[in-house]
């Protein structure tokens, strides 16, 4: 293989760059398949009982040596270790067939990895590492052992692997590695995030990169650029350096900076919250001086609970203590959405094997709980609990209708006189909002903001809606526009009427978090943003050099001439002269 130079393109996490040595590793063995006696049934059921102890206690090690929000997601493993569903199976149709234990277990697991990748939603298919890594660790210890030894790693180097565990990057976080290369996976993966709190420069999607290029040989990541190159010449390396550098002192300011509040220049204050996925989060949320979450997703807790490997739904007393810890760890509000599964995120929890035509218009979030009551009762009754020890508010997503949220208002009133009767302590007082995201939602808002405690806007499936086209489409890119005419008509009324009766309002869609759109938040009326922790810095950056006047101005000009081509050229004028953003 010549040793030139050559650029792969992939998906980065962040905007880090690293330089160091290429590392492959490979973590998983094949596993045996061999026939057993009878005789050899309750041997093969120790070797389980012994494999599934020292897994434990090895998880317990690593324990030791992390903070609390990695200790929460080891414990999780150690749940799915002691699960007794599993381990029934398990025995059952090893003493059935007649085959190895561990030829058994990595079948059953695989069964469900393969049920949870048909999920057509990338971010929760992609929390299968966790199953992969409690899967790999358990048939290690069976068959004794490991192919991949991390140990190996130099400190510096640029892990390359077709996939990563939480913890593998546990593991080579303690080695001090500056990089990983992962052929497949993505960043809402429990390994990006855990790579992401390190510190450690990660890129996805890097396809077959082991035949590309030779052991311990120089290596460079580029998450900005979202490319690697391969055997960089010595020019590339002299900039990369200088750029790492530079990066690191400006994400030490931009850290220090997201600690004070946002005021714009003519001093308005912008509340500016944490949209989170998993309590995992929270840590890096604080590190940014974030004391307040607008979107806390709940769907994670139905693909993986704490007691079970997405076999069983999440009882209402793991998810109190989920929602509890969340809670009790935020000074300010926490507004929690409540479960938005069903048509294209069906857990496999729930046993329902279905398609529809149009999932994103079909059975889904409070349309699909309020066919689940019971389900949705077990939601409600911990968030109800949870509210005892923090500021939870909650968060209806989907809704179309009035009769809709009226009837979701009235069933959380029945429960919570459930909780009186058990002398269950919670807040009487706790806002109940809507998640406006829906065109019809957002036609009648004079009417949900006289029911509503508090409303916030998704402007991600308002804006699929609103202009009847799927998000995801490429060839449907051009029509997805948050700033089109129609758009900002939509959101200025909405936001309008929320001010004008008092009811908080808050954007958290993924609009919020980009800050080119900033200026025109703010310009129709938005005081409240809510977005992902890693771009609260850059957020608040723009609104510190800018003032309302400004912001109002450049969105009446933008709704004064109707045409999104002007629109765009304007608001590219506008960031250009007041904070030099081409």
């Amino acid at each position: 293989m010549p040793d030139k130079r050559t650029i792969l393109n992939g998906n980065g996490v962040g905007d880090d760059v690293a330089i160091g040595n290429s590392f492959f590793y490979t973590p998983y063995l094949n596993t045996p398949i061999y026939k057993i006696e009878e005789s050899d049934v309750e041997e093969e059921y120790k070797r389980f009982d012994e494999a599934v102890k020292k897994s434990i206690n090895e998880i317990e090690l690593l324990q030791n040596h992390v903070d609390n929000n990695i200790k929460n997601i080891l414990h999780t493993h150690i749940l799915m270790l002691q699960d007794k569903v599993i381990e029934k199976q398990v025995k059952e149709e090893v003493k059935e067939k007649l085959l190895n234990i561990e030829h058994v277990y990595d079948t059953i697991i695989s069964g469900y990895l393969n049920k949870l990748s048909s999920i057509n939603n990338k971010m929760l298919s992609e929390r299968s590492s966790d199953i992969v890594d409690i899967k790999s660790r358990l048939i290690r210890n069976l068959i004794q052992p490991h192919s991949g030894d991390y140990s190996q790693a130099p400190k510096d180097s640029i892990v390359i692997a077709k996939t990563l565990t939480p913890s593998d990057v546990l593991k080579f976080n303690a080695i001090g590695v500056a990089g990983f290369i992962i052929e497949s996976g993505g960043y809402t993966s429990h390994a990006a995030i855990l790579a992401k709190s390190f510190g450690i420069t990660t890129i996805f999607n890097i396809a077959d990169i082991s035949s590309k290029i030779k052991n311990g040989r120089k290596i460079i990541i580029d998450c900005k650029s979202n490319i690697v190159i391969m055997n960089p010449s010595k020019i590339d390396i002299d900039n990369y350096t200088i750029l790492a550098e530079n990066i690191k002192k400006l994400k030490e300011k931009l850290i220090s900076d997201a600690r004070e509040k946002a005021l714009t220049k003519d001093n308005i204050e912008i509340k500016v919250h944490a949209n989170i996925d998993m309590p995992e989060e929270i840590e890096s949320l604080l590190k940014f001086g974030v004391d307040s979450i607008g979107l806390y997703r709940t769907e994670f807790l139905y693909i993986f609970s704490d007691e079970e490997i997405a076999s069983e739904l999440p009882t209402e007393e793991t998810q109190f203590q989920v929602y509890k810890t969340i809670a009790s760890k935020i000074k300010g509000k926490v507004i929690i959405r409540t479960l938005d599964i069903g048509g294209d995120k069906i857990s496999p929890a729930l046993g329902l094997e279905f398609k529809e035509d149009n999932p994103f218009l079909g059975w889904r979030a409070i349309r699909f709980c309020l066919s689940n009551k019971q389900l949705f009762k077990d939601q409600i009754k911990a968030l109800l609990r949870a509210s005892h020890y923090g500021n939870i508010e909650i968060m209806i997503p989907m809704i179309s209708t009035l009769e809709e949220f009226i009837e979701t208002k009235n069933f959380i009133e029945d429960i919570k006189r459930e909780l009186r009767n058990e002398n269950k302590n919670f807040n009487e007082k706790i806002k109940i909002g809507v998640l406006i995201e829906t065109p019809s939602a957002a036609a009648i808002i004079d009417l949900i903001v006289k029911e509503a405690d508090f409303l916030s806007i998704g402007s991600n499936d308002l804006v699929q809606y609103m202009m009847a086209c799927d998000r995801t489409n490429e060839k449907l890119i051009y029509l997805y526009n948050p700033i089109d005419i129609s758009v900002l008509r939509t959101l200025k009324r909405v936001i309008k009427i929320a001010n004008e009766n008092n009811k908080p309002v808050t954007l958290c869609g993924e609009m919020g978090g980009v800050p080119e759109y900033t200026p025109v938040l703010l310009g129709l009326g938005i005081r409240e943003l809510s977005m992902s922790v890693t771009s609260i810095a850059k957020v608040k950056n723009i609104i510190r050099n800018i003032s309302i006047e400004e912001c109002e101005d450049l969105v009446n000009k933008m709704l004064d001439k109707c045409d999104n081509n002007f629109s765009r050229s304007i608001l590219k004028d506008f960031l250009r002269k007041t904070y030099k953003i081409n």
